[in-house]
This record gives C-alpha cells, sequence and structure tokens, in this order.
C-alpha cells in the first residue's frame, strides 16, 4: 500500500507548478510569434491603402481628362 504524505503531494505539485510554467512560456512565445504575424499583417494593409489611395488619384486623373475631352468633342459639334 502506498501512502500519501506531505513530501510526497508537494513534490508532485511541485512538477505540476513546473509543468504550469512550461506551459506559460509555451504561451507567452505563441502571443510574441502572434503580435508579429499582426504588426507584419497591420504593414501590408497599410501599403495596400497607399496602392488604392495611388489608384484612386489616377482614376481621378483619367476621368477628369475624359470629361475635357468630351466637353472639347461637344464644343466642336456645335
Amino acid at each position: 500500500m502506498v501512502e500519501w504524505d506531505d513530501g510526497r503531494l508537494d513534490e508532485r505539485f511541485r512538477q505540476i507548478d513546473g509543468r504550469f510554467d512550461q506551459i506559460d512560456q509555451r504561451f507567452d512565445q505563441t502571443d510574441k510569434k502572434m503580435d508579429e504575424g499582426f504588426a507584419r499583417v497591420d504593414a501590408s494593409l497599410r501599403e495596400l491603402n497607399g496602392r488604392f489611395d495611388a489608384m484612386q488619384r489616377t482614376l481621378l486623373g483619367v476621368s477628369g481628362v475624359i470629361i475635357a475631352a468630351l466637353i472639347g468633342l461637344i464644343a466642336t459639334q456645335i
């Protein structure tokens, strides 16, 4: 028959605490990796936003030229 005394219980709880410490470290590593990943995604989205802004400016400029050309064409037909 195995008897449990305070020493054995304390040792077992120390082992369990050690395992929880390892799990906490893995969560910390995972959090760090996730933060780095989100930072990369955020940077990519900012770059993409800049590209959309440039495309919008280009489309507005082209639209202005087309409208001016149409007005010129209409003016010459009158």
